[in-house]
């Protein structure tokens, strides 16, 4: 008999075994694993969200830096004097050497080619190629894409402070996720101290 019992108790276990999940368990389990999905596609979407603004940042970081450093070489190697640091309108050329218009006074894109006077975040910056005719300056010149750092503007504003000393504030824009836009901003305190290099 209970050679019979343990017969019949190991058939029973057997069917339950076989019966696998019901209906809800399957349910239970998909909706779990269905949250896990979901949290781990907005853990990836957060990722790459993430490191396109450092990475938008760390650019326009490199466009202000790069821009401060630019007027202290133009001071230091004497290509524009003391007095040549200014906006556009405020620019005193006596003395000079050569005619410096001044940093433009609104935002502008920031180009690789600082145009004919050589100096980044003026006016003659340039961003154009010449058209099929090979000439800047004529109807045909189109917008060359390379020479722009796209979703990038800047300005450079030059404040006096005293006859010696004069405040440069560069403020880059630039696109982040979803259109919202940042802004970098670098001060630099420029003197009237030309360094010569040797």
């Amino acid at each position: 008999m209970s050679n019979k019992t343990e017969r019949n108790s190991a058939q029973e276990k057997s069917k339950k075994a076989q019966q696998g999940f019901s209906l809800i368990e399957a349910i239970i389990a998909i909706f779990i694993l269905t949250i896990g999905l979901i949290g781990t596609a907005a853990a990836v979407t957060y990722a790459l969200e993430f490191s396109t603004i450092s990475r938008n940042v760390t650019k326009a970081k490199l466009v202000v830096v790069a821009s401060i450093e630019e007027v202290e070489s133009l001071r230091n190697s004497r290509r524009l004097n003391f007095k040549q640091f200014a906006n556009v309108g405020s620019v005193d050329n006596s003395d000079a050497q050569n005619n410096f218009m001044g940093f433009s006074d609104g935002y502008s894109m920031v180009s690789s080619s600082p145009g004919p006077d050589g100096v980044n975040g003026t006016a003659d910056d340039i961003s154009t190629a010449p058209g099929n005719d090979g000439v800047f300056g004529t109807p045909d010149d189109t917008v060359d894409m390379k020479l722009l750092r796209s979703g990038y503007i800047r300005q450079i504003q030059i404040v006096n402070l005293s006859a010696n000393l004069k405040k440069v504030i560069v403020r880059v824009r630039y696109t982040s996720v979803n259109g919202k836009v940042g802004e970098i901003v670098g001060v630099s305190y420029l003197n009237n101290d030309a360094r010569t290099t040797i």
